[in-house]
């Protein structure tokens, strides 16, 4: 890079200035492009020679145009954006090559909907070095140089130019077509800026279309009263990986707490997705994994609601998707319900079971459905989802650069998370044991898995065609009361089904344990209608 002394003194004509800032992006910003580029082509080959060569065309002539019909506004208005582009393609270059992530439309979905809690944990001193010698320092040479500017026309006639050399280019060498075809997600992920520029564009067109109204589902009917109140629990766990659930052969004890009380693990399944968005919607559609963001259904939050269920929905995390529930509980609501000591603490998730079966026995309703989002084994920093007393595995990894810790450090962590949320299960189930009166179920899933280094990969949201099954495995577990196994004529053996489906079973399930019929119920993803030999009613 220019030292800043030589930049107070360089001039620069307009088009030199405009190549050089993108050569120098290009330098900067693009091993994780090449490094998946190369890993996908045949470098001893003609072919994989002309298709990264293609790469590096593809990039210099959309930015070099770009930049130049940016100019036509003002030098002023290119040095803004130019100097912008560094600093955002910093952040993102120390993501991709610290955790291993893709910038793709999922991942700006998890960036823009983390609060300010989740993006505090990932700050480290190496992080801000980073963005000040990427970012920083080249923005501060780019508004030093001084640019000679040509006249106006010139702008906009290089700038067609370079897109016709481009395209000529691309027709010169359609060979690489199908290349570009089979490989345009994953390199289209790393490519900075593009990546985030046209995801935040795709991240916010779906957004919109979700903001239509949402289509009513058939009515539904409930075929079932015993008189006792029916309380049905969701709980959504957050990147619990099943590998690490003793439930599922783990050699380590991370279900202690939970064993004994009657919670049954149904078989490993694959969650719809890598992110909690895709997740968290697939868990609560009547579509499960055939959700399509062109059709925006009514959640089951709301489908209940709309047929007189009491819904409560507690969430630890970010914004919660779209819904109508009976009540919303977010941390802070939570902290100011409590009015004596002891109250939670809300850096944890045992805010969000407490006081509940205080709750649902005050509740004036004879069906209640309560779901409770946890935080809780989300990255990287895992030391600070539990408490102290909960740190079992020792010694744990205590920074955000998680890539720098041992790998025992960093499962260690991890594994202390999933203890933690297991004894915050057992709290919940001695609350529903203690409800008078009263039917009770409880399913636990996780929206997704988990990566802890294996291959490279750390944290979650890979794309589902490459995830690895560490971020795509999860656990599903549910508990009944004595109650609402009789009511339902199920025991803890015979529901067990051959296979699972963790985010279509939710749905289902949810209206089967209401015993609620509609033309939308799929009895094969009913948890509580099977039997041994498959679905029973």
């Amino acid at each position: 890079m220019i030292n800043s002394r030589l930049a107070l003194k360089l001039k620069l004509s307009l088009l030199s200035y405009t190549a050089l800032l993108v050569v120098v992006t290009m330098l900067l910003f693009q091993k994780p492009l090449l490094q998946h580029a190369i890993s996908v082509s045949d470098l001893f080959s003609l072919h994989g020679f002309v298709q990264l060569f293609s790469l590096q065309v593809l990039q210099f002539c959309l930015l070099f145009s770009a930049f130049l019909i940016i100019s036509i506004f003002s030098i002023y208005a290119l040095k803004l954006v130019s100097s912008s582009l560094f600093l955002l393609n910093s952040m993102a270059l120390y993501f991709m090559q610290n955790y291993s992530v893709e910038i793709d439309i999922s991942m700006i979905g998890n960036i823009l909907n983390s609060d300010a809690k989740e993006i505090f944990e990932f700050y480290h001193i190496s992080f801000l070095l980073f963005i000040l010698a990427f970012g920083v320092l080249p923005g501060v040479i780019i508004w030093k140089v001084k640019v000679v500017m040509p006249r106006w026309y010139v702008r906009p006639l290089v700038a067609l130019a370079s897109i016709a050399a481009l395209l000529a280019w691309l027709f010169l060498t359609s060979f690489t077509w199908l290349w570009y075809d089979s490989n345009a997600s994953r390199l289209g992920s790393r490519i900075l800026p593009w990546s985030y520029i046209v995801n935040i564009g795709r991240y916010y067109s779906k957004k919109s279309s979700k903001n239509r109204t949402q289509i009513l589902l058939p009515d539904a009917f409930f075929n079932d009263d015993s008189g006792k109140k029916l309380v049905v629990v969701l709980v959504i766990g957050e990147a619990a990986r099943a590998k690490n659930f003793a439930y599922y052969g783990y050699q380590r004890d991370t279900n202690p707490f939970t064993r004994g009380k009657g919670m049954i693990a149904f078989p490993v399944g694959n969650a719809c997705s890598t992110n909690t968005i895709n997740s968290t919607a697939c868990i609560t559609t009547h579509e499960g994994r055939e959700a399509s963001s062109r059709t925006l259904y009514e959640p089951i939050q709301s489908y209940l609601t709309r047929h007189g269920v009491n819904t409560i929905y507690r969430t630890n995390t970010y914004g919660p998707p779209p819904f109508i529930v009976s009540k919303l509980d977010k941390t802070a609501d939570i902290i100011n319900e409590c009015k004596a000591e002891p109250c939670p603490n809300p850096k944890f998730d045992e805010i969000l079971y407490w006081g509940i079966a205080k709750i649902l026995e005050e509740t004036n309703s004879n069906r209640i459905f309560l779901t409770l989002h946890q935080t809780g084994s989300h990255g990287p920093l895992y030391n600070k989802k539990y408490p102290k007393e909960f740190e079992y595995f020792t010694p744990v990894c205590k920074t955000v650069q998680i890539a720098n810790c041992s790998r025992a450090e960093l499962v260690n962590g991890y594994d202390n998370t999933l203890r933690y949320s297991d004894s915050l299960l057992e709290n919940l189930i001695i609350q529903l044991e203690s409800l008078e009166n009263t039917n009770a179920a409880l399913i636990y899933v996780s929206d997704h898995g988990e990566s802890l280094g294996e291959g490279g990969y750390y944290l979650h949201g890979a794309p589902v065609a490459v995830a690895p099954p560490e971020q795509l495995e999860v656990p599903f577990l549910v508990w009944m009361s004595d109650g609402f196994r009789k009511s339902h004529r199920i025991t803890e053996q015979s529901i067990l089904p051959k296979e699972t489906f963790p985010h279509d079973f939710p749905f289902h399930s949810i209206m089967g344990a209401f015993s609620m019929q509609s033309d939308i119920y799929k009895p094969q993803f009913d948890i509580f209608n099977f039997s041994s030999d498959g679905p029973s009613r």
